[in-house]
């Protein structure tokens, strides 16, 4: 399995760029005043450059606090988005063993590299509700993963 990396240098400064929108944000009508919306804008510019990632939608942070942390933000933003590529039955067998003991942010990415790789767009209710598929409601990590890989397109 693949490991995910994140330049943890950069941490810091996408925190501040995170928490600097969010606020903007929570404070200002960014749609209607110019201002608040060129700040925004720099914003999002200044975090795509900072993690090389330029599908960063930067009002994708706004009241991130309402579900997260700001570091688990910044963390996801640190990464590079998912692709499509050759999963075997084997690999996304190990990553479904392995979902559970990722942190937050390191599991999401794994949850939409699994949406990807697979089709399955409710791939999170085949970890967490496995009775929505014919399982039983306390399956083994092992049972849900088969269930994926029979699933899947």
């Amino acid at each position: 399995m693949k490991e995910i990396t994140i330049d943890e240098t950069k941490l810091p400064a996408v925190m501040e760029l995170i928490e600097k929108a969010a606020v903007l944000m929570a404070e200002k009508d960014c749609g209607g005043d110019a201002d608040a919306k060129r700040e925004l804008a720099n914003l999002q510019t200044d975090l795509r450059e900072l993690s090389g990632n330029e599908e960063l939608q930067i009002k994708d942070f706004q009241r991130y606090w309402s579900y997260t942390d700001l570091e688990t933000m910044a963390r996801k933003a640190l990464m590079a988005p998912p692709s499509k590529g050759k999963l075997t039955d084997a690999q996304l067998k190990e990553i479904v063993l392995n979902i559970l003991k990722f942190r937050e942010a390191e599991m999401d990415w794994w949850l939409k590299y699994l949406k990807i790789n697979t089709g399955l767009d409710n791939l999170t209710d085949y970890i967490f509700y496995p009775d929505f598929f014919g399982l039983d409601r306390k399956a083994t990590l092992e049972q849900i993963a088969d269930k994926i890989i029979a699933d899947r397109a």
